[in-house]
């Protein structure tokens, strides 16, 4: 998979000082794809799981909001920049991005199987110790829930970003865009697993779920950092050393806010995230509270939507990489926000929910294969870490207030179809920065010669 493989039968793809034959750039995929299949699978628990626990508990849409939305957004804001400089300038024999993700992953494991059994350690810590305090049980089992959650996304934001690093240092660039179809495809199969099996058994054996998931992902993600293998990496910038704080501050927001193309980039996924941040948190509180579907119901007709996803990946990854994937971003936001508006119309029992649920996944995949390859595409890539980190402290921001402004909005309007509205009218607004970006990209050399600003 690197330098030691046999070169001579086939022509080698290089990933910075890394060299691929065709079987090994294969079992690289599969590694990486296998540990996306375990981490999206852990990923799909918590916004789908946690909501349904909280309102069962009697927990108001802003308490949601701000456990699953808000507060994880703001630790990611003020964490991220630090673990993703961290590791940009971070050398050892087993890499910059392994050793961050193997040292987490134990505590997201741990903190999402403690998730699960919150009721249980609740009711426990209530009768044992705390049955003297003016507390009752069900306040102390949301309480549990909230730290954590709180602790477990704290933890998962070293997965979450760090594992995307690594794919621009490991992938072979012209690959890029197919691996992330792949990576999409794998991860949509995991999400038709958990909603066409799991989801429904979620109101019999909820702890089985979060303890089993978490198992198999702590097994299955520690066994991928084993077997992926980076490169050897060139010393970090000279600035970086003998600087002080404030000082190092002053040059992180130069290089990535000094040019008005990157600033453009961060508002444009900022405000599409501030769209979309209300679904999973109300998406399926919708199809419950709203049509009156059972969970079963709901996880069949996810199922479809996750089985669409998977036949669509791969094409739709191809064009990405062949059209470039900041006009797939574009063109796929763009028809997004019209699907969601149609569907504020036209959804009002099962089927109908069925069908436009189909639509509106055909057309966010647009955006799921060429979200990841626009932004490598177009920022420096041996700082890609860096302006990642400034990313996603902007989209923090959006991430912040539109979780709070959306469970406040829930609670005052007190129907949730209106999800549909709120992501059509962020969605469109998202557009205006991004056009700006393409002008600006056009502008610098667009698809045959574009270099990104350094400043």
């Amino acid at each position: 998979m690197n330098n030691a493989v046999d070169l001579k039968a086939i022509k080698p793809y290089r990933a910075g000082t890394l060299t691929y034959t065709r079987l090994g750039l294969i079992t690289l995929f599969l590694w990486l794809l296998w540990g996306d299949f375990c981490f999206t699978l852990m990923r799909a628990v918590i916004p789908n799981l946690l909501p349904l626990a909280l309102k069962d508990l009697g927990a108001s849409n802003l308490l949601m909001g701000v456990v699953i939305g808000s507060i994880p957004s703001l630790m990611n804001m003020i964490v991220n920049p630090i673990i993703s400089v961290r590791s940009d300038r971070y050398r050892s024999r087993f890499g910059r991005r392994i050793p961050f993700l193997f040292i987490a992953t134990p505590f997201v494991a741990l903190f999402l199987i403690l998730i699960g059994y919150s009721d249980a350690i609740g009711i426990w810590l209530h009768s044992h110790i705390l049955y003297s305090c003016n507390i009752s049980s069900i306040s102390l089992m949301i309480a549990l829930i909230c730290i954590f959650s709180v602790c477990f996304q704290f933890f998962n934001m070293f997965i979450s970003s760090i594992y995307y690093y690594l794919f621009a240092d490991v992938v072979p660039e012209q690959f890029m865009g197919r691996f992330m179809a792949w990576f999409q495809v794998v991860g949509t199969a995991s999400g038709f697993l958990f909603y066409r099996y799991i989801l429904g058994f979620s109101k019999t054996h909820m702890r089985e779920i979060y303890f089993v998931i978490g198992l198999v992902y702590l097994i299955s993600f520690l066994f991928m950092c084993w077997r992926v293998k980076e490169g050897e990496y060139p010393p970090p910038p000279e600035h970086a050393h003998g600087k002080s704080i404030i000082g190092s501050v002053k040059v992180y927001l130069h290089e990535c806010f000094g040019h008005s193309l990157y600033i453009w980039i961060f508002l444009g996924t900022a405000t599409f995230m501030v769209a979309v941040v209300s679904t999973s948190a109300f998406g399926l509180l919708f199809a419950r509270d709203t049509l009156g579907l059972s969970l079963d119901e709901i996880g069949k007709i996810q199922s479809w939507c996750m089985l669409l996803s998977f036949c669509l990946m791969i094409p739709m990854g191809y064009l990405s990489d062949k059209l470039h994937p900041l006009r797939i971003y574009i063109i796929g936001v763009a028809i997004f926000v019209v699907g969601m508006t149609v569907s504020f119309f036209a959804i009002h029992d099962k089927s109908t929910y069925f069908v436009y649920s189909l639509i509106t996944t055909a057309l966010y995949l647009f955006f799921a294969v060429s979200n990841v390859p626009m932004f490598i595409a177009l920022v420096p890539r041996e700082k890609y870490g860096q302006f990642s980190s400034a990313n996603a402290i902007v989209n923090s921001l959006g991430i912040i207030l539109g979780s709070f402004l959306a469970g406040k909005f829930f609670d005052i309007i007190g129907n949730y179809r209106y999800l549909y509205i709120w992501v059509a009218f962020f969605g469109f607004l998202s557009l205006i920065p991004m056009f700006f970006v393409y002008r600006e990209w056009s502008r610098r050399g667009g698809i045959k010669g574009y270099v990104p600003p350094h400043i």
